[in-house]
């Protein structure tokens, strides 16, 4: 398979995930962004698709409240080109950290994605931000 033809196929599966995440059903969701996964050839890290689908796995997992598999395949996605600086990997990876209970860790991650982009926390529950609140300038919050 060319790289168009895999680029295509897995924004497919990806775009079929979405819909049903849209529609609230993160099971068959998952379902889709994991056939998407199955198409990268190994090793997977080489390639930005890998990002994008990690990133859909992860953040499927953190609406599930599945957040040791959320974290798991959020930091994965971080080795692929593009995701390791995307803000959004950054939060959800924080979130997921964050309801580990794994504090220190999430609020590098949180912190990360707050500077890079403040406005994900707007539609985030207020905890998120509260997370590195201290770590922040008040005036910005």
């Amino acid at each position: 398979m060319g790289q168009t033809d895999l680029t295509r196929q897995v924004r497919r599966l990806c775009a079929d995930g979405y819909r049903l995440y849209d529609s609230g059903e993160y099971r068959l969701a998952l379902r889709s962004f994991y056939q998407a996964w199955l198409l990268i050839p190994k090793p997977q890290s080489q390639y930005t698709e890998a990002g994008w689908v990690l990133t859909a796995i992860g953040d499927t997992y953190f609406r599930l409240h599945q957040h040791e598999q959320g974290a798991e395949s959020l930091t994965s996605a971080l080795y692929c080109p593009e995701a390791e600086q995307s803000p959004f990997v950054q939060l959800r990876l924080g979130q997921c950290l964050l309801e580990l209970g794994r504090t220190p860790e999430a609020r590098k991650y949180l912190l990360h994605a707050y500077n890079h982009n403040a406005t994900l926390f707007d539609s985030e529950a207020p905890r998120y931000r509260q997370a590195i609140a201290d770590l922040i300038s008040h005036d910005s919050i």
